[in-house]
């Protein structure tokens, strides 16, 4: 073996051993599921089931079939659930939350992503968690949030409800400042309502956020990289959203556009599209 040989496979065995004392000092690893739901093949958002601990649900793209998928968490399919009469014009975060009035576990679906910043406005549909019985699940009684940006069209793939108060937030994809915006609880269901700006991320291409059940830690994901804030219990969450974050471990994916907190909060999903014929993996970090 010559000199050249031997220099690369060590440079390749330290890039190997930073790569596992990375993951170690985070205090995370990571484990992978194949997804072999054709089905599933421009997985978009996911979150965790609030009344299923350990099922999570996600949803495809745009253009896609108006439904969630149910997954367990190693990937496997056991549910689907169909939004009856409700288009999937660009599907691209789902969460789930407790009313803080009726105390009811809802999953809310951001159709919120608008390329050419052009939508009059924007749509979040909200339910209530169903209970999964069956194989195929039909929802009918669905709430429309129909909200405008107080600034113009925003092309957005980021959506979570503060476990706290019910407060709606996005984050805006496209611009050199993410913008984070809100709609205040309770939002309407009849009227447009008007997403605020609150600040901005000095980052863009956000395309995927989720909050803790316990409203103390909030994840934000950009193509590259996953930051994670830590919110104190006096602070809301745009002065969580001002601190310095996190930088957690992740397993780059060719289009990762997913990312939620497990059932405790203890550790987080991604799931990524189907890109040139790649497999669609389910990771978890813990």
């Amino acid at each position: 073996m010559n000199k050249l040989k031997i220099s690369s496979l060590l440079i390749l065995s330290l890039i190997s051993l930073l790569i596992v004392a990375c993951v170690f000092l985070n205090g995370k690893s990571v484990s992978s599921y194949l997804i072999n739901e054709p089905e599933i093949d421009e997985a978009s958002g996911i979150v965790s089931s609030l009344k299923y601990p350990g099922l999570l649900y996600t949803h495809n793209d745009s253009g896609g079939e108006a439904a969630v998928f149910v997954l367990n968490q190693i990937g496997l399919m056991p549910a689907k659930i169909i939004l009856a009469g409700i288009e999937n014009r660009d599907w691209e975060d789902i969460a789930c939350c407790y009313d803080p009035q009726d105390h009811k576990p809802y999953i809310y679906i951001g159709d919120i992503g608008d390329n050419n910043s052009t939508h009059p406005s924007s749509f979040i549909y909200r339910f209530e968690e169903p209970e999964i019985q069956d194989t195929l699940i039909m929802i009918y009684n669905i709430q429309k949030i129909e909200f405008t940006y107080e600034d113009g069209p925003r092309d957005a793939e980021a959506l979570f409800v503060d476990t706290k108060n019910g407060d709606i937030y996005i984050i805006s994809k496209r611009d050199n400042q993410a913008g984070i915006y809100c709609l205040n609880y309770p939002q309407s269901f009849t009227d447009v309502n008007i997403a605020r700006k609150l600040g901005t991320l000095p980052y863009k291409w956000v395309v995927a956020a989720d909050i803790s059940p316990q409203g103390n830690f909030i994840l934000v994901k950009t193509y590259n990289q996953i930051y994670r804030y830590k919110r104190k219990s006096n602070k809301t969450v745009v002065e969580a959203l001002m601190t310095k974050p996190k930088i957690m471990p992740y397993q780059l994916e060719k289009q990762g556009e997913a990312v939620a907190f497990d059932s405790k909060g203890r550790g987080y999903f991604t799931i990524s599209e189907k890109v040139d014929n790649a497999e669609v993996k389910l990771y978890y970090y813990r």
